[in-house]
């Protein structure tokens, strides 16, 4: 009984952790993205790039929202107000040779 418990509680937590809410930032401003990641802690954003393919990625409101390993790097998002809109997405260190 208790392994079942304990199997239930782990599926509901990777579950939880796993939900992260989609914005199609097209139609949004910077101001509003930069408020939806801080309300939501984590977004995967997405717009529809020049050739007709969905472009998007995983953006974080801070370092908390990243795993071990992992550090905040800055990148540009074209949204409707402007194509410089810096938002936080987690990176690997070994990326960068550390």
């Amino acid at each position: 009984m208790i392994k079942f418990v304990v199997a239930a509680f782990l599926l509901i937590v990777s579950f939880e952790a796993s939900a992260a809410v989609r914005y199609m930032v097209a139609g949004m401003t910077c101001s509003d993205v930069q408020a939806s990641l801080q309300r939501d802690g984590v977004a995967v954003l997405y717009r529809q790039g020049d050739t007709g393919i969905t472009l998007y990625d995983r953006f974080v409101a801070g370092p908390s929202f990243c795993g071990t390993g992992d550090m905040i790097a800055m990148e540009r998002v074209a949204v409707a107000d402007t194509d410089d809109c810096r938002v936080a997405k987690c990176v690997e260190l070994r990326r960068f040779g550390k």
